[in-house]
């Protein structure tokens, strides 16, 4: 059983990354442990670094239930690679 939760996230892009933007985010989310799917992902800002962007974003996952609360779910999603910020907004159980 999953659960959708919504979650702003701030993340590090290389520059030299082939991909959309959007995509970045969503492949990095993926390899999160407890991220079952990315549903939507919002761009909300982009900073320019000297070897990165650093992408502001608001996204809709699907989260197994390993992770309890929202706590849990954003210490989950902040140990993918390049996340430095999340806050779990909303969510909700699945069906």
């Amino acid at each position: 059983m999953s659960r959708q939760v919504e979650a702003r996230l701030t993340l590090r892009i290389p520059r030299d990354g082939r991909q959309e933007l959007a995509a970045a985010v969503v492949e990095r989310l993926g390899r999160a442990a407890v991220v079952e799917r990315v549903d939507d992902v919002d761009l909300t800002g982009v900073r320019p670094g000297l070897n990165d962007l650093r992408v502001d974003a608001t996204t809709t996952l699907a989260c197994d239930d390993a992770a309890t609360s929202d706590r849990d779910t954003a210490d989950a999603l902040s140990e993918a690679t390049g996340v430095e910020t999340v806050e779990v907004v909303d969510h909700e159980a699945g069906p």
